[in-house]
């Protein structure tokens, strides 16, 4: 219960503070709500900037007369001429692949000593420009081979030998193949203020589209990275696909030239990128308000690739069905994914939900304009504003993505900060009881060396005591008993001495200091004692324990010899066979009886001692002498054998 309650209190910490809304929060979420200002003062302040035309000393001609006509020469007067109002949206007549049409404007020029510069904010269809007869300017139109669009100003020079001062007549002749006619207003004026406005429309309508398409790519790629490495973030992937289909649909849209061999695969690309932007859209809308259906959203791609596959198969001729019904079937989603997110913003008030609202609201108004001006509705000139509008959405849209990025950092950081915290515990802890450990492992390697000084004391000095003790007390020791006896309790103690205060576990110094002792004792009674011993490699340990072992195995050989073997020569051997440490005893005495050999009390101990250091003993005798044999094997460290 502790763990879970410790989690919770942690999430709900987390929380908290979330909902102080830390300064970057708020950064971000003032950053949203200017945006949006900022996209609805974008184009409302373009508006004001086309209508302030008037104050710039420049001639607006918004009257014109039209007329259908194939003709490529300019058409005399005849009932063909129809006025009209500019800019002018009609429906081209069916029946035949390109449509002629001429218009006609008429303006008074008050200095005809200066020349006068023409400008053509819309001349979507291209064609050639005469002023009172005379060709001023030809842009490419659309042909047999090619079709042809422009979305961007063009500009012309009218020479004073082609002016007039009154009845100045402006004819414009070009074809086209798109389902209605278009053709704005005609602004006359001075070149500085021509240029000036020139300059403002080509950027707002050609330069601005342009980049923000190829920033929408480049985005979109990065944040398509960003979602392949967090599968898990479905917005992320949304939001790129959103951006690349938007992306690739105004560069594809604003082409200005394409080949009839390949028109209705550049129509194809525009319809499957458009509608796959509003299917993102609207995924993006239901999923940034907590709100999934997969149906929906199945059926939204179905509705998408149907309709696009229904236009590859049909071509040119499922155009007007495509533009009149099939994009506005998307609508009713739209307006469903909007509904919702309007009742996730009003149930969280978060500035994120109310950014992203108001942000889909322009940009629904934005769409319903380019709607209308694209079926002639309203009387509205042709001016785009969705590639306007849409980067500035997906600006919103990028930066909603960019709260909940730090906002998941954030939590990152604080589990962070608390798994480091509790690390750092767990840590502390884990040091205090490796310290306890050390303790517990101090006393018991001082319990265990007490253990062994009480042995090795019981074993050698004390049980040669004991015996010393039980004849004394039995009157069956001499003065050369004792002597002995207490020579042998000196040798148990010097023994159990060595094997205590060595530090290096340096068995030849053992052996050096025990040879010492023992060789006065042979000299004293006329055996001669030779030793021969080889350096141990670097790698040899021996435990104290285990060189205590040794050591008394080698003293009980030896004091048999002077007990038993009436020898003149002795020779102790130390020395490496293979893996093994070899300590042999050889005299010269009477030898061994084999029986003793087998059944000896000493021997028996001799033997168990070797088998405790897990190494092996053997003795062998005959008339010239007995020789004992210790090997101990040295290739892992040697222990003692329970």
């Amino acid at each position: 219960m502790s763990g879970i309650s410790t989690r919770s209190w942690q999430f709900a910490h987390a929380g908290r503070r979330f909902m102080r809304q830390p300064s970057w929060a708020c950064s971000v979420n003032s950053l949203i709500l200017a945006v949006v200002r900022s996209m609805v003062l974008l184009v409302a302040g373009l508006f004001v900037q086309l209508d302030a035309v008037a104050a710039q000393s420049l001639l607006r001609l918004d009257n014109a007369d039209f007329a259908v006509s194939e003709s490529s020469v300019l058409p005399a007067e005849s009932p063909l001429w129809r006025s009209t109002v500019l800019p002018h949206r009609s429906d081209r007549p069916v029946g035949q692949d390109l449509t002629g049409y001429w218009y006609r404007l008429t303006f008074d020029a008050q200095d005809i000593s200066q020349p006068l510069w023409l400008l053509f904010p819309k001349l979507r269809s291209g064609g050639s420009v005469y002023v009172n007869g005379l060709l001023v300017g030809k842009i490419s139109e659309a042909d047999a081979a090619t079709q042809r669009r422009w979305f961007r100003p063009f500009m012309f020079i009218a020479p004073p030998v082609a002016l007039r001062p009154v009845g100045n007549e402006i004819r414009v002749h070009f074809r086209i193949r798109e389902p209605l006619t278009s053709f704005g207003e005609v602004l006359i004026g001075p070149e500085q203020s021509i240029r000036s406005m020139y300059d403002r429309l080509l950027f707002w309508e050609n330069t601005v589209t342009e980049v923000a398409g190829i920033l929408c790519l480049i985005v979109g790629a990065l944040t398509m990275l960003i979602w392949v490495r967090r599968r898990h973030e479905s917005l992320y992937g949304i939001f790129s696909a959103c951006a690349l289909f938007w992306g690739v649909r105004t560069l594809v849209f604003r082409m200005p030239e394409v080949t009839m061999d390949h028109w209705v695969a550049w129509r194809f690309t525009y319809y499957f990128t458009t509608a796959g932007f509003i299917v993102f859209i609207t995924l993006f809308l239901l999923r940034l308000s907590q709100c999934v259906k997969p149906v929906i959203e199945r059926f939204l791609v179905a509705y998408w690739f149907g309709g696009c596959a229904v236009f590859l198969a049909i071509g040119v001729a499922a155009r007007p069905a495509m533009d009149a019904w099939w994009t506005l079937g998307f609508l009713p989603f739209n307006f469903y994914s909007v509904l919702v997110l309007l009742l996730y913003a009003r149930r969280t008030r978060t500035p994120s939900a109310l950014a992203m609202l108001a942000a889909i609201v322009f940009a629904f108004a934005l769409a319903l304009h380019d709607f209308a001006v694209q079926h002639g509705l309203f009387g509205l000139e042709e001016f785009y504003l969705l590639h306007l509008g849409i980067p500035a959405f997906l600006l919103v849209m990028a930066l909603i993505l960019l709260e909940r990025f730090l906002k998941t950092l954030e939590l990152a950081d604080s589990m962070q900060d608390q798994l480091a915290a509790r690390l750092a515990d767990r840590e502390r802890e884990l040091l205090r009881s490796h310290e306890r450990l050390r303790k517990l492992e101090r006393l018991n390697a001082i319990a265990g060396e007490r253990q062994r000084i009480m042995e090795n004391l019981h074993d050698g000095v004390g049980a040669q005591l004991i015996t010393s003790l039980m004849l004394v007390k039995g009157g069956r020791a001499g003065q050369s008993d004792m002597i002995n006896l207490l020579q042998d309790c000196i040798d148990e103690m010097r023994i159990s001495l060595d094997s205590l205060a060595t530090e290096d576990d340096d068995l030849l110094s053992m052996l050096e200091n025990f040879r010492a002792r023992i060789s006065p004792r042979f000299s004293a009674i006329g055996l001669k004692l030779q030793w021969t011993d080889n350096t141990l490699p670097d790698s040899a340990s021996i435990p104290p324990q285990c060189s205590l072992q040794i050591l008394r195995v080698l003293q009980e050989a030896l004091a048999n010899i002077l007990k038993h073997a009436q020898a003149a020569n002795v020779l102790v051997s130390v020395g490496m066979e293979g893996e093994s440490l070899v300590i042999s005893v050889k005299d010269d005495g009477v030898g061994i009886d084999p029986s003793i050999a087998v059944k000896g009390h000493g021997i028996g101990n001799m033997r168990n001692r070797a088998e405790r250091i897990g190494g092996s003993f053997a003795i062998s005798g005959s008339d010239s002498g007995t020789t004992v044999r210790l090997s101990v094997p040295l290739s892992t460290p040697t222990q003692m054998v329970d």
